[in-house]
């Protein structure tokens, strides 16, 4: 289904909202237009009963007099005006004798419709020579409702041809401050995994059009940068496994061209053996950064004795430090030292550091394993007075497959120890902190919270 574009949405509600504030508009003109004429319609009717009331007092107030003054009055008022007075006792004068009646009583103006026109009725009281008289003045609104209806017809013919004019405008105003998204919808079209380099022009508008070029950049910075450690994964990953499946087909290639002896076919089947398990351990680090780059890993918080975890890593680990030569300790402040934590996590994290601090530090060296009770959680703590980290290498130690044997000499693994130890720590909500420097050995630190 073929949706409707942005500018044409835009264009469509401009025109209604338009449509409705001239509506409002012309309303508004309309009735305050009539509302004016109509007033000085009654400020006319008004004067003419001030000037009737000046015009007979003083004079003999009978009912043929008040009658001739009343068409004598009415002769001097050739625009169509009628009038009526009614005296005290209810009788009504009028200048002529076929003059319609007119409606008289509240209230004091009105619109009335008067044999077939429309008039407007003003009715007052007046005083003549200490009686009360109530005098009634109606005048046709043909003049007001001809300029009501020449008004009616200019509103008619502007209001669409505004509208009209306004649609055409908005519509290349929208064209024109959407052409930069246009520009945008290309060239993101024709971006693909092969040339994630490219970016999108950015307009130095300093609007949202700018905002979102720069985001969409961003994004395609972080998407080249995991397409980056994608290939660079995998091609490590093949690199790592090339190694052990060649010694793997060659061993196998040279026990099977002759017959052999059998001690020397378990010599093959043991070289066989170690390289596949060197495979396994590979395998199982692969799946685990696989995993903790999916959907990281599913970990399990419950308060957790990190004291009790470090005492079990470290018997675990006790025989291999005595067969290296180096001293393994544990330090407690012992204080508890509870947080709410994964424990297995935690145990591989912590066999990890030991094991890297093994590897790297030579006879007589000693490791220090630690959980301290610190601000709102525990410190863990892996030390060792090995060789140190070069500066150089000190930031990238926590990057896939990276070795830091020119630092640390006589290491081997496959280089994804320390990674998968990092994705545990932030699994947590936090991160594996080190310290080193050549010559000084090297402390790695994780802080959990409680």
């Amino acid at each position: 289904m073929t949706g409707r574009s942005i500018r044409f949405t835009l264009t469509v509600w401009y025109s209604l909202v338009l449509l409705l504030c001239l509506s409002l508009f012309g309303f508004g003109m309309w009735f305050a237009l009539r509302t004016r004429l109509i007033s000085g319609v009654d400020m006319r009717l008004s004067q003419r009963i001030r000037g009737f009331a000046d015009g007979v007092e003083g004079e003999s107030l009978n009912r043929g007099h008040l009658q001739r003054e009343l068409s004598e009055f009415a002769r001097d008022i050739p625009d169509g005006t009628q009038i009526q007075l009614r005296d005290p006792t209810g009788d009504i004068i009028l200048p002529v004798p076929d003059q319609q009646t007119l409606p008289d009583r509240a209230p004091v103006r009105r619109t009335s419709d008067l044999h077939g026109r429309t008039v407007r009725i003003v009715a007052t009281s007046i005083e003549l020579m200490g009686r009360p008289y109530e005098v009634v003045v109606a005048a046709s609104l043909d003049e007001v409702d001809s300029v009501m209806a020449d008004f009616r017809k200019l509103l008619f013919l502007m209001v669409p041809g505004v509208l009209t004019l306004a649609c055409l405008g908005g519509y290349w105003l929208s064209t024109r401050a959407l052409r930069p998204v246009d520009k945008i919808t290309t060239v993101a079209k024709s971006i693909g995994v092969q040339s994630l380099s490219q970016r999108l022009d950015v307009p130095r508008t300093g609007d949202e059009l700018q905002r979102m070029a720069e985001t969409w950049n961003q994004v395609l910075e972080r998407l080249e940068q995991s397409v980056k450690r994608i290939r660079q994964f995998t091609a490590d990953a093949s690199h790592e496994l090339r190694t052990p499946i060649a010694l793997i087909r060659t061993t196998a290639e040279l026990a099977l061209r002759r017959e052999r002896e059998p001690e020397e076919y378990r010599t093959s089947l043991r070289a066989i053996e170690s390289e596949a398990k060197q495979m396994t351990a590979l395998t199982e680090s692969l799946l685990s950064m696989a995993r903790a780059d999916s959907d990281g890993f599913h970990l399990s918080l419950v308060p957790t004795d990190l004291d009790a975890v470090v005492s079990q890593v470290v018997r675990q680990q006790q025989p291999l430090a005595v067969e290296k030569g180096i001293r393994l300790d544990r330090e407690a402040d012992g204080a508890p030292a509870a947080v709410s934590a994964d424990g297995p996590a935690i145990q591989r994290l912590l066999l990890i550091l030991i094991d890297n601090a093994l590897k790297y530090t030579p006879a007589g060296g000693a490791v220090t394993v630690a959980a301290r009770k610190s601000d709102g959680g525990v410190t863990l703590s892996v030390a060792d007075t090995g060789e140190g980290i070069a500066p150089d290498a000190l930031p990238h130690i926590f990057e896939r497959f990276y070795r830091s044997d020119p630092a640390r000499s006589g290491g081997s693994g496959f280089g994804l120890g320390l990674s998968i130890a990092q994705a545990i720590a932030q699994a947590h909500g936090t991160r594996i902190c080190v310290e080193s420097a050549p010559g000084a050995g090297a402390r790695f630190t994780v802080a959990l919270k409680a």
